[in-house]
C-alpha cells in the first residue's frame, strides 16, 4: 500500500489498526526518554548489592512505560580482583512486547567501561544510570551511582518533536 491515513472509525471492518500503527504515530510526535528529570525513574543505592529505581515513566519509539512504585534491582556478585560498571536500562523488547527495567552487567577490568546499549529493530534501551561495582563490593553507596537520564546519547527527557508549523 503506497498511501496510508488514519485514524478513522471502521465501517464494516475496513479500518484495522494495531499497536504498531499507534506507536508509529506517537513516535513521530514525541522523542524517546524519561518524563521530566526530577525523581522520575531516579536510580539510588539499595540494600546490599542492589539499586532502587523510583516510580516514573518513559517513552521509547512510540511505546509508553510506567513504573508505579520503587523497584529493587539486584546486581550480580562483585569480582574479587577488578571493579566493573553495570548499566541500568529501560528496555523495549518488540519480541516480548514489553518494556522493563533491567541491569546490564559490565565486565570487570582494571579500567572498566559501561556495557553498550542495544538499539535494533527488536530491542531499544535507554540508559538511566551507571553503577560502579567495586572489587569485592558487598554494598552500593550513593557515590557509586551515576545518573545518566539527562544524557541525550543514553536517555534524555521526552520532548515534542513538533518545532513549528509553517503555512
Amino acid at each position: 500500500m503506497a498511501e496510508k491515513s488514519g485514524f478513522f472509525n471502521s465501517s464494516g471492518g475496513d479500518r484495522l489498526y494495531n499497536a504498531a500503527d499507534f506507536a508509529a504515530y506517537f513516535g513521530s510526535l514525541v522523542s524517546n526518554g524519561v518524563f521530566d528529570g526530577s525523581d522520575n525513574l531516579r536510580v539510588t543505592a539499595g540494600a546490599g548489592l542492589s539499586v532502587s529505581v523510583a516510580a516514573g515513566s518513559a517513552w521509547i519509539n512510540g511505546y509508553r512505560y510506567e513504573n508505579t512504585a520503587a523497584l529493587n534491582l539486584p546486581l550480580t556478585t562483585a569480582n574479587g580482583s577488578n571493579p566493573r560498571i553495570d548499566r541500568v536500562v529501560v528496555r523495549l523488547s518488540m519480541i516480548s512486547r514489553s518494556i522493563t527495567l533491567n541491569v546490564l552487567t559490565g565486565t570487570a577490568a582494571a579500567v572498566p567501561t559501561a556495557p553498550a546499549l542495544s538499539r535494533s529493530s527488536d530491542v531499544h534501551e535507554l540508559g538511566i544510570a551507571d553503577i560502579l561495582v567495586g572489587k569485592g563490593a558487598v554494598t552500593i553507596s550513593g557515590g557509586d551511582v551515576t545518573d545518566t537520564r539527562l544524557n541525550t546519547a543514553l536517555c534524555g527527557t521526552v520532548n515534542s518533536l513538533i518545532g513549528a508549523v509553517y503555512e
